[in-house]
């Protein structure tokens, strides 16, 4: 059902963009690197008191960007949204990333269009706004290119936004899913030397699972060691290769299995 979905979504995103422009639309024009292109897209009526936005990076064919942690090689999105007006960051969102091997090592990120999803608090409800965004975000085929690109967009509360809110629409559909029962982190804590993080997921089948994470700054990190079996619980173990965990701080991880994903950031123990 969820890829059906998609796949209307991405029919109607494709017939829409045959049509000319709204005036004065929410979202920047695109800025154009050697391995591809992005803009910034703003979705300018609040939703659940938050103002959301879109990041739309699209790699040229060959080309690829990253996810929050890029693997053995590569640069993961650096946004600066500290010139915004009336706007205060809360979360950047991304997509489900692909994790493998590639001529680099472990690979983490996409070879095909995606959008970060940007959430924002507004403290002046009628005051205006303006999203204003530095990125960096690294774009790669055999060598990779840092795409440097500003954008600047006011919020249009006033005017339509319904092809803003179909691009939001199929952003959300490709985000991981919640956590529940049968698919979640557990007991996400440091061993006892403190030399290892570890944790156990709870897994849709036996098999072992992909895992991807993001740690505290400073922090490095040897191979994952996944054990799985038949109770479909993983365990996982994550090597500190330097510097010290502390308890409290905070581990972004996402788990793939059995085509589904979950991403939790949770505090170590």
């Amino acid at each position: 059902m969820k890829n059906l979905f998609r796949a209307v979504l991405f029919a109607v995103l494709a017939a829409l963009s045959w049509l000319p422009p709204a005036a004065q639309a929410a979202m920047s024009q695109w800025a154009e690197s050697e391995g591809g292109r992005m803009r910034l897209v703003v979705i300018s009526q609040p939703r659940n008191d938050a103002i959301l936005a879109l990041l739309q990076i699209e790699p040229k064919p060959g080309w690829k960007t990253y996810w929050r942690d890029p693997g053995d090689a590569g640069m993961p999105p650096q946004l600066d949204f500290a010139g915004s007006t009336n706007l205060v960051l809360r979360s950047v969102s991304f997509p489900v990333p692909e994790i493998g091997q590639d001529d680099g090592g472990r690979f983490v990120g996409y070879h095909q269009p995606v959008s970060l999803i940007v959430e924002f608090a507004k403290p002046l409800a009628d005051a205006p706004s303006t999203i204003n965004l530095n990125a960096i975000v690294g774009i790669c085929e055999k060598v990779c290119v840092p795409f440097v690109a500003s954008f600047s967009v006011p919020l249009k509360p006033g005017q339509p936004e319904s092809e803003e809110f179909m691009q939001l629409q199929l952003a959300q559909s490709t985000l991981p899913e919640k956590p529940g029962k049968d698919f979640e982190i557990r007991n996400l804590h440091l061993s006892i030397n403190e030399k290892l993080i570890e944790a156990d997921v709870a897994i849709p089948n036996a098999q072992a699972p992909q895992v991807a994470f993001v740690g505290p700054p400073g922090l490095r990190f040897g191979e994952v060691e996944i054990d799985a079996g038949a109770d479909k619980i993983a365990h996982i173990r994550i090597p500190i290769i330097s510097e010290k965990a502390q308890a409290g701080r905070t581990i972004t991880m996402l788990v793939k299995s059995g085509g589904r994903a979950i991403e939790a950031t949770l505090a170590l123990r």
